[in-house]
């Protein structure tokens, strides 16, 4: 009966410590995944940083998400030493998001204090939590251990109990023996199996995000002649499978292709699916980038390999980041920086790019400018930094001005006056085009309804493609007439051959709108690009604008002259008026006077000149256009000047 009695106990104090053990291995890995989630939340930060764009910060949001979900598992888990935590734990967490979400909005505004308020404010907090994460779960690790041990030492007493009581019945201890050896084995079966569910994906097997950083911070650790790389993969043309096969299909192709990438890999490399169709691959130890690269190019090669699926045969590619490991390396940065090199390979339509800081960083003072700007858009531009010079465009056969081009100038406080050229990419990358437009346009119809009673010259008005497939454009053309009080007649908008090709039967139902008002259209830098005859007659414009790369040779190479003789031709056999621009001189102005040339600007004519200086402006161009007509004045050497 002592022997009966002593298992009993052995076996229920062996019960208690498996649940125990149980519990602490599971707040472990949710600890564990808190600490990992918040590691991707600091991730995204500085890739938001990098790279200021909607993308980016949904991926921060999804990675926040993340983090308060593990945390609230964890405190609605009914144990009440891992509620109290995880509770503490999301205070933390909500604190350093407070901070990241400013963080944030100080870099899409391009706060210079953004960089200070990151390292006395929220790197700090950051840090803070991940130490309180990481003692967290390692005490609950070590809380493990313990337990582990303490079933050690049941075990060690049970045996020498039932040597013990070997005398008293061989049988009873050999029955015993068995039950709890049988007990313990499951136990420990058991045990192995919650962990591997912790650290692995469910579909593939593969490691997930939290064992794939540990073992790179092992790595890390580790290094000696040879650096660690790690290669972001993710999946290109995977949502059609999805769409057109199934989900099932797709998840029989994740788990295909996590088979080929291990049997693929070197021994010793880890493949890891971090979730959705993202794979990473860490190499411990590569010789150089050359290596790591050529490995990188045969991973993107044997995806391309169809897969033969149950559903049928799926095709897919990867678009891999690479990024080499330093000195100062670590887990976080070598991941952010492969993030960075896959998202330039996928914009690129390449397979592998290796982490270039001149590439996948913006310029600081680039992203200066871009917040600058955005922010004068979003403001209204109160103090008239963006302002408009006008250059004359005159009339070959009366020698008068009869319409200005605006273009845009910026008055930087800090840099002073800006062309077009060193803000115009900027706004086109940052999608800050369509603003300027509508912005410059309601400047330039200010002006010229402030001229049109004592001087009606049309005013031309450059407009970004894209506006041409807002819904909006229309409505912004008619308010901005409408709060100017200028004639419609007076405005002419000028498009690019190219504004008409992504979408050309709504870049076409756009115009046709404005033109019903009576708005002019200019189709601009004729002979860059390669519009068709159908849509020009389609378009019924105004003005045909010959570039001037045609005209600045007029004169002098015949085969310009061919071409713009017939650009002429043919511009007025379709009913429009033609401009030619880049005049630099008089004998080009007489020579396109003389292939019947309606009307000219350039520099040889006058310069672009603020809204004051205008009136001189004009008065200049007149009488350099009279100048062709009087042969002796025309040929002179200050005249063609």
């Amino acid at each position: 009966m002592a022997l009966v009695g002593f298992t009993l106990w052995g076996s229920l104090q062996t019960s208690k410590a498996t649940a125990r053990q149980s519990q602490a291995q599971t707040f472990d890995a949710l600890f564990s995944d808190a600490r990992a989630a918040v590691a991707l939340e600091a991730a995204q930060i500085r890739s938001y940083q990098l790279e200021p764009s909607n993308a980016a910060r949904t991926r921060y949001l999804k990675s926040v998400n993340a983090t308060a979900a593990v945390l609230q598992k964890a405190a609605v888990s009914g144990f009440p030493p891992a509620a109290a935590d995880a509770t503490r734990l999301g205070q933390e967490q909500a604190a350093f998001r407070d901070s990241a979400d400013r963080l944030i909005n100080q870099v899409a505004n391009q706060d210079p204090a953004s960089r200070q308020f990151d390292r006395l404010e929220v790197q700090p907090l950051y840090y803070t939590l991940q130490r309180d994460i990481d003692d967290v779960a390692n005490g609950y690790h070590s809380d493990a251990q313990r337990i582990t041990s303490e079933l050690q030492h049941i075990q060690s007493r049970i045996l020498i109990t039932m040597v013990a009581g070997f005398a008293i019945g061989l049988g009873l201890v050999a029955i015993i023996w068995r039950v709890v050896l049988g007990y313990q084995r499951r136990l420990v079966v058991e045990a192995d199996a919650s962990e591997h569910l912790a650290l692995h994906d469910p579909l593939t097997g593969l490691p997930n995000r939290a064992l794939f950083q540990r073992r790179l911070e092992a790595a890390l650790r580790g290094r000696q002649d040879t650096q660690p790389a790690v290669m972001i993969v993710d999946l290109n043309e995977f949502k059609s499978v999805n769409d057109t096969l199934g989900h099932h299909a797709g998840d029989e192709l994740l788990t295909a292709i996590s088979r080929r990438l291990q049997v693929l890999l070197r021994a010793g490399d880890t493949v890891s699916r971090l979730g959705g169709d993202e794979f990473a691959v860490l190499l411990p130890a590569v010789a150089g980038v050359a290596a790591a690269t050529g490995i990188a190019r045969q991973v993107g090669d044997a995806l391309r390999q169809d897969f033969r699926l149950t559903a049928g045969p799926a095709a897919v590619s990867g678009s891999i980041g690479l990024a080499i490991a330093d000195e100062s390396s670590t887990a976080e940065t070598l991941l952010r920086r492969a993030d960075a090199a896959m998202y330039r390979a996928k914009a690129d339509g390449s397979t592998v790019a290796v982490y270039d800081p001149q590439l996948d960083a913006e310029r600081p003072e680039r992203m200066a400018l871009f917040g600058e700007l955005r922010a004068l858009l979003d403001g209204g531009d109160p103090d008239d930094q963006l302002v408009l010079y006008y250059q004359p465009q005159v009339c070959l056969s009366t020698a008068s001005v009869t319409a200005v081009e605006a273009l845009v100038r910026w008055r930087h406080p800090r840099l002073g006056l800006l062309l077009p050229g060193a803000f115009l990419a900027i706004s086109e990358s940052g999608r800050l085009e369509i603003p300027l437009t509508y912005h410059l346009l309601r400047l330039a119809v200010r002006d010229a309804a402030a001229w049109q009673e004592h001087n009606p010259v049309t005013v031309a008005v450059n407009v970004s493609p894209k506006c041409l497939l807002d819904e909006e454009f229309a409505h912004q053309v008619r308010s901005a007439l409408a709060e100017s009080g200028l004639r419609p007649s007076l405005l002419r908008l000028e498009v690019t051959e190219s504004s008409m090709m992504t979408d050309p039967d709504k870049a076409l139902a756009m115009l046709r709108q404005v033109q019903g008002d009576g708005v002019q259209v200019s189709i601009d830098d004729f002979g860059t690009g390669f519009s068709s005859l159908h849509q020009l007659r389609q378009l019924n414009a105004d003005e045909l604008k010959v570039d001037q790369t045609l005209t600045r040779r007029v004169a002098t190479d015949p085969g310009n002259a061919v071409l713009v003789r017939s650009a002429i031709d043919l511009a007025h056999n379709l009913g429009l008026f033609v401009t030619a621009e880049g005049v630099e001189d008089l004998r080009t102005l007489a020579v396109l006077r003389d292939y019947g040339c309606d009307q000219a600007q350039g520099f040889g004519i006058a310069r672009p000149v603020p809204v004051d200086n205008l009136e001189t402006a004009c008065a200049v161009a007149e009488e350099r256009a009279r100048m062709i007509a009087e042969p002796s004045r025309a040929l002179t050497p200050d005249a063609v000047a």
